[in-house]
């Protein structure tokens, strides 16, 4: 019991050093400071439907695309 202590209470305590040095590189290095453009793209992205699927076009070849090739 007491072997598998000292095994495990250095690997615990060098684990809860290593996640501190990475939250504290997380907050100096800019990682939390802009939390609300990605929420606020999903809110303002464009979710309107397309009138008529069958105009669409391929964006690399701009052949229509869709199930009524013509």
């Amino acid at each position: 019991m007491e072997s598998s202590l000292f095994l495990l209470l250095p690997i615990s305590l060098v684990f809860v050093i290593v996640i501190g040095i990475f939250f504290w590189w997380a907050i100096f290095s800019g990682q939390f400071d802009d939390t609300q453009s990605g929420g606020n793209s999903i809110l303002n992205d464009d979710d309107t439907a397309i009138e008529d699927p069958a105009a669409m076009l391929n964006r690399k070849t701009g052949e229509k695309v869709g199930p009524e090739k013509k």
